[in-house]
């Protein structure tokens, strides 16, 4: 029975601190619940039903997932080809890894807001293309509604592109040396060995990578708040944006009913997606 003892504290924690609010979220999601109100009336799925009449919802829901994939596709990608480069012998690779790593353990917030200044009209960005003579590429990044979503999410992937190529570059590193010489000796050329080798054993890991990835860009919110705070004009107001806003207008019982809907769709999708992924894996 000890080991069980070493356990216990770990998931009274937990259980304090996530399980408990989670599934009280769900109850209080079912009543009319306000710190202001001194008795909570029970109103069944009456909210649910009144947010899905909203177009605010629909619009936050797609937003969320033009977001989530749009980061998690270049996210993984772009973290896969720099893995591959920095698992070669370079010179200097442990610098650069470290410099692709380096924006990951910066706080979100402190990235938007210097983002902001950066895509801002007369910002870094727009300032360097005039000075390459594409100043007909320049634009309001985050004043724009049709690409202030895909300029957040052009930051976000900055920012956590290195979480992901470390991911990749433990599972490259894992990859037995003997198998991928016998390989090299049999005549196969570095695309084959990718296709046929590398990528195969390396699934397990891009599964992970990518369903934490869309896990967290679902998820989002210090990036876009301090940004565009949602705007313009909606255009960037995501669910985790959508649920503040509610709270923000004292409609407490609306945002947290709106975060068990968030908490549902990340589920589903994150479940649906191992299976989807682990599936192919094993076809592999």
């Amino acid at each position: 029975m000890y080991p069980v003892w070493f356990v216990l504290p770990a998931l009274i924690i937990f259980t304090l601190l996530y399980v408990y609010p989670t599934l009280s979220g769900f109850y209080y999601s079912l009543t009319d619940w306000s710190p202001y109100k001194d008795e909570i009336r029970f109103v069944g799925f009456d909210q649910y039903v009144d947010l899905f009449k909203t177009n605010e919802l629909y619009d936050a829901l797609k937003n969320t997932m033009i977001y989530a994939v749009i980061v998690t596709v270049f996210q993984n990608g772009l973290g896969v080809i720099l893995a591959l480069f920095l698992n070669a012998k370079l010179f200097g690779r442990n610098i650069f890894r470290s410099v692709f790593f380096l924006p990951c353990i910066l706080s979100s917030l402190v990235v938007g807001y210097m983002f902001s200044t950066v895509l801002h009209p007369d910002g870094i960005l727009n300032k360097f293309l005039s000075l390459i003579g594409l100043s007909g590429l320049t634009n309001d990044w985050l004043g724009d509604p049709k690409i202030a979503l895909f300029a957040v999410a052009a930051v976000n992937v900055w920012q956590w592109t290195g979480s992901s190529m470390a991911l990749y570059l433990a599972g490259l590193q894992g990859i037995s040396k003997d198998l991928l010489e016998a390989a090299v000796i049999d005549g196969t050329t570095y695309m084959q060995r990718l296709r046929y080798i590398i990528m195969p054993i390396l699934m397990p890991v891009v599964t992970v990578s990518v369903v934490l990835g869309l896990i967290g860009s679902m998820k989002t919110f210090e990036l876009i708040y301090a940004t565009t705070g949602g705007g313009p004009g909606g255009a960037t107001v995501v669910m985790n944006i959508f649920i503040f806003k509610q709270f923000g207008q004292g409609l407490y019982a609306y945002g947290t009913a709106a975060n068990v809907i968030l908490f549902l769709a990340i589920g589903v999708i994150s479940v649906l997606l191992l299976k989807l992924m682990g599936r192919g894996g094993d076809e592999a």
